[in-house]
């Protein structure tokens, strides 16, 4: 494998560096492909939990009208007045991570600590495991930040690993969450079909795993039928702005316009 360690210092884009522009470039890409799949997974989740969980959204909408108004779509600055919001991604995360890795864990012999017995082959709990409750992250003091990084010491949840095996491109990933998500909430309303005996939503089963999500290291939610509706032409209209401003910035890169 090219190293760049012969031609130290580097060249190119990082004329003091010990990384060739290829090298850098194959690093960029990872990020990409890398986050790309578990950042889309979330996002999906995110959608099937709001629609299962009607009260949540109801809360989550009211705080971002309150916060945002309907003259202008959420913006990074607005993450500090949007805690439930935060809360709300967090709890995605933990009720349903992207990828598979949450192997049980119990202690092998009891063990005392800070005057608690740890019994032998007891596992880790906590209240209503299932139940998807963003409350339970509105109890941290810094309740619009992340509460995640390398170091375990202030931090309210793991999904992004730890130590020297910590996710690089978390920031990146936890500021596509914010934006997009925060944007579908105060632009659209999501509609789920009704039965068309009961007149009740259909409605994915969250808890019925094998039934809602696909199987494999990165898992999604399986198709699920539900309609974005613009809550007013007012945000249509904001919407179709960022569209075409959007694209704009996409030609100017010398890329090709979205001709869907």
């Amino acid at each position: 494998m090219e190293v760049g360690i012969e031609e130290a210092p580097g060249r190119g884009v990082l004329p003091n560096g010990y990384l060739s522009d290829k090298l850098l470039a194959y690093n960029a890409g990872t990020v990409l492909e890398a986050g790309s799949d578990t950042t889309a997974s979330t996002m999906q989740s995110f959608i099937l939990f709001m629609i299962s969980h009607p009260h949540v959204l109801k809360k989550l909408r009211e705080e971002i009208d309150s916060v945002v108004g309907n003259e202008r779509m959420p913006e990074f600055e607005d993450q500090e007045n949007l805690p439930y919001l935060v809360a709300c991604i967090k709890e995605t995360l933990r009720r349903r991570p992207p990828a598979v890795m949450g192997i049980p864990h119990s202690s092998d012999s009891d063990d005392i600590y800070e005057g608690y017995l740890i019994p032998k082959k007891s596992s880790p709990a906590y209240p209503n495991p299932f139940a998807f409750n963003p409350e339970r992250f509105m109890e941290n003091e810094n309740k619009s930040t992340w509460g995640s990084g390398p170091d375990f010491k202030g931090r309210d949840h793991f999904v992004f690993g730890w130590g020297r095996r910590f996710c690089l491109g978390q920031n990146i990933a936890q500021a596509s969450f914010f934006i997009v998500l925060s944007r579908i909430v105060w632009a659209f309303d999501l509609q789920t079909p009704s039965d068309p005996k009961t007149g009740k939503p259909v409605v994915p089963d969250i808890n019925n795993e094998q039934a809602t999500y696909t199987d494999g290291f990165l898992s999604f939610p399986k198709t699920f039928p539900v309609a974005f509706i613009p809550r007013s032409e007012k945000k249509a209209q904001i919407i179709r702005k960022a569209f075409e401003e959007a694209q704009d910035q996409w030609e100017y890169l010398g890329l090709e316009k979205d001709s869907r």
